[in-house]
């Protein structure tokens, strides 16, 4: 339904003056940066990242530089630093950053001497430095060797950031503090940081997403984020996510400057859609000239300097992109993303004032056709390097344009009246959290700015607005009690126009979430997590097909009392099943359906290289990789560890391993090519891993129809004993190379690795891994 209301749109609240905020929160290209590897710019340097767009920097805040002397302070580089930045309106992240001479024999602060002498260091900085928009950052990427030495120790990083954090709230509180600045986004690390407290010091989470995948894969990973800091924030106290460091090398497989400079601008987009107010491009300039060496080319300008030129760098597409954003959205804020078809399309409104613009691309590769909501009219077309691209005309319908994996910036030659009413239209939140319920009320308010009477369609009823009136635009949303978010959109029409769509994603705070495993025999598992500890009871109905057209039914009951939080459930069926396909729902003692479950068919591997090979042992090879100059001892055998099996009768082998420090990883192959007996498109392999608890990395690995090689990972092994573990086999959340190196997957597949376990941190480490049940898996 939608109601009318005589009104007026609320006029934006006007910015504090005073201090500099903690965060950003001004337009663009407010939150827009670079991070740099000087105190001492080079003549014209600074003026050329100013014309570039970039309004922060991140930098080094060096420990070793600034205590000359135990207990004494230099700030004079800093000084120099920070002048030259005020100079050009840019602010700065600082990172606390990293071991000292003078104590604990230059390793990572870990005794109680070093922390005090950090703290006192970072109170004393935050001090010198009091009231000038400094964002303060608690290290750099503690979560791995060499940032923290002599390895990763969470706990040891978790004493030292709250000691930090007690400090500049003592000397400093006034001053921003932020962390962990984690190396990809590590949510165990993260998780053990939130749960020991560091929320109530920090003002925002920093990570550095980086990937081989496109930017836009990152959009998920931030709304898990958001969920685990909305869990652990104190009550009331809002903390984003900022991207602190994120880039793409220009001589990575499958990249190439041009590329690259698409990807600086949909990271950047793909950021202020997801929430995300401050984004830092790493790096400012290539580091080097090497051509083969990816280190040396994440700049956005290249190497070489030259004292006698305007510009001092020559500029790469990646600094054309930046500066093409800045400029071409200054002083406009996201107001939305449109809904235009899949995910796979982005198309944003930005707003200020009156006034309206768009930026558009796709992932698809070769790009797509769209039709984006707009009333008839004429767009001029900007690419993302700042090139014309002519003049595009919408009709009644809306402006049909083929997106391509380049964002395109366009702007009405004309008031658009359906984009005026897009850009104010009350934006619904990137997530909607909420206890299960049957349904939500989705509502938001449109208001009417165009200084005419527009008839508004939001597909259940119809009414006419004349100008300065608003209306609700609402829709009724069936929900799941499941962890995964629900997309839940609105829309409407304007006067018969494309709709206008936007979307949330709909969190469950109190999920049940039921993963079905791989049967064994006639037996069909499951686990059910219930991360909220409510009491539940009720049924699993399941429905189950083999290869051979039987099929069964089967119910299982469900009872979990208050602080259970995770149960394994299994049914007996009258048959083994040895090809499969199992669904079904999940009901509550009122039999009523909180969970419709996707049917999934397992298809078990070992099995059929046994068959294959006559034994286990024989169809497998234990390959050692990595550095040859690092030794390795591993064996493989038929074993069962102290626990048994994770199901009865289940085969399981043991990898026994020994590594030296360095470079080392041991991979269990296939000694047959079992890629016949595959169909295409798994979306999944399906694994039991009886883990040792010693942090090392399990993977497999795949090669495609390019020979292109996809390996995706699993978390670290820190867990004892048996674990389900699922790897994804779509190529979006794998590390990849060779082939067509474009991160899709060419069917059909080789399989090259059906168990990789990786030394972290390339510590010198041994133990014993037991994995069982490697199934693949098609939705």
């Amino acid at each position: 339904m939608m109601f009318l209301a005589l009104s007026s749109l609320l006029a934006a609240a006007a910015p504090v003056r005073g201090t500099p905020p903690k965060l950003p929160a001004g337009p663009i290209p407010d939150g827009l940066g670079v991070n740099i590897h000087f105190t001492d710019p080079q003549k014209g340097e600074m003026e050329m990242m100013a014309a570039g767009g970039f309004t922060w920097v991140r930098m080094d805040y060096d420990w070793n530089q600034v205590e000359y002397e135990k207990g004494k302070y230099r700030f004079d580089a800093y000084d120099r630093l920070m002048a030259a930045l005020e100079a050009h309106r840019m602010r700065p992240i600082f990172i606390l950053d990293y071991v000292h001479r003078f104590y604990d024999d230059a390793q990572s602060p870990h005794s109680d001497e070093a922390i005090e002498a950090f703290a006192r260091f970072a109170a004393a900085s935050a001090k010198h430095f009091r009231g000038r928009g400094i964002l303060w950052e608690m290290y750099n990427e503690p979560n791995i060797f060499p940032f923290w030495r002599p390895r990763p120790n969470v706990n040891d990083y978790i004493r030292l950031a709250t000691a930090v954090g007690r400090a500049i709230r003592t000397a400093a509180p006034g001053e921003a503090y932020i962390g962990p600045a984690t190396s990809t986004i590590d949510f165990a690390f993260l998780e053990a940081c939130f749960k020991a407290g560091l929320l109530e010091y920090w003002d925002a989470v920093s990570v550095h997403p980086y990937r081989s995948a496109p930017p836009e894969t990152v959009i998920p990973e931030y709304r898990r984020l958001r969920g685990m800091i909305r869990k652990y924030a104190p009550k009331g106290k809002n903390i984003p996510i900022i991207s602190g460091e994120w880039g793409y090398s220009s001589v990575w497989g499958g990249m190439d400057p041009e590329t690259q400079g698409k990807m600086l601008a949909r990271q950047w987009l793909t950021n202020i859609v997801s929430g995300v107010p401050l984004s830092i491009w790493y790096d400012w300039h290539d580091d080097g000239p090497d051509p083969k060496e990816p280190e040396h080319h994440f700049g956005t300008v290249l190497h070489p300097y030259k004292a006698d030129a305007s510009p001092v760098y020559d500029p790469k597409p990646t600094y054309l992109a930046a500066q093409t954003l800045a400029s071409y959205l200054r002083g406009y804020r996201l107001s939305k993303r449109l809904v235009v078809g899949g995910n796979e399309h982005f198309v944003l409104v930005f707003r200020k004032g009156k006034d309206v613009r768009l930026a558009a691309w796709t992932t698809i590769p070769g790009g797509a056709e769209v039709l984006i909501p707009a009333s008839p009219g004429r767009f001029e077309g900007t690419n993302h390097l700042g090139h014309a691209v002519g003049t595009l005309v919408a009709t009644a319908q809306g402006l049909r344009l083929k997106l391509t994996d380049a964002p395109l910036y366009l702007r009405p030659l004309s008031p658009n009246t359906v984009l005026s009413l897009a850009a104010v239209w009350e934006t619904l939140p990137l997530d909607t959290a909420v206890p299960y319920r049957p349904t939500l009320a989705l509502r938001a308010t449109l208001t009417n700015v165009t200084g005419r009477t527009v008839r508004i369609d939001d597909g259940t009823s119809t009414v006419t607005l004349t100008p300065g009136q608003r209306c609700l635009v609402s829709r009724t949303i069936k929900l799941e009690r499941t962890a995964a978010p629900m997309p839940a959109q609105l829309s409407f029409r304007v006067d018969g126009s494309a709709p206008v769509v936007q979307e949330t994603a709909v969190v469950i705070t109190n999920p049940l979430d039921l993963l079905i495993l791989p049967p064994h025999g006639n037996t069909v598992s499951m686990i059910l997590r219930n991360p909220s500890g409510e009491a539940f009871g009720g049924t699993v109905v399941l429905t189950t097909a083999s290869e051979d057209g039987v099929s069964a039914r089967l119910q299982v009951p469900v009872r979990l009392d208050r602080g259970n939080t995770e149960v394994v459930l299994r049914g007996a069926l009258q048959q083994r099943l040895a090809v499969s396909t199992v669904g079904g729902e999940l009901r509550d003692a009122r039999g009523i359906t909180q969970i419709k479950l996707k049917p999934r068919t397992f298809l078990p591997v070992l099995e059929k290289l046994r068959a294959a090979a006559g034994t286990l042992q024989a169809s497998l090879q234990l390959i050692p990789d990595g550095d040859a100059r690092v030794h390795s001892d591993q064996t493989l055998a038929e074993t069962t560890p102290p626990e048994g099996a994770p199901e009865p009768g289940m085969a399981t082998l043991c990898l026994t391993y020994r590594y030296d420090e360095g470079w080392k990883f041991v991979r269990v192959a296939p000694a047959l090519d079992v890629s016949r007996s595959i169909p295409d498109r798994p979306a999944a392999l399906g694994l039991w891993i009886y883990g040792d608890g010693k942090g090392n990395i399990p993977r497999v690995r795949f090669v495609d129809a390019t020979n292109q090689t996809f390996q995706p990972d699993g978390e670290p092994i820190t867990w004892k004993g048996w674990r389900y573990v699922e790897f994804p086999m779509d190529g979006t959340r794998a590390g990849r190379w060779g082939g067509a190196n474009d991160g899709i997957v060419h069917y059909p597949i080789r399989w090259d690795t059906l168990f990789l376990l990786d030394s972290a941190g390339g510590r010198a480490t041994s133990g014993e891994v037991w994995f069982a049940g490697l199934t693949f898996i098609y939705d």
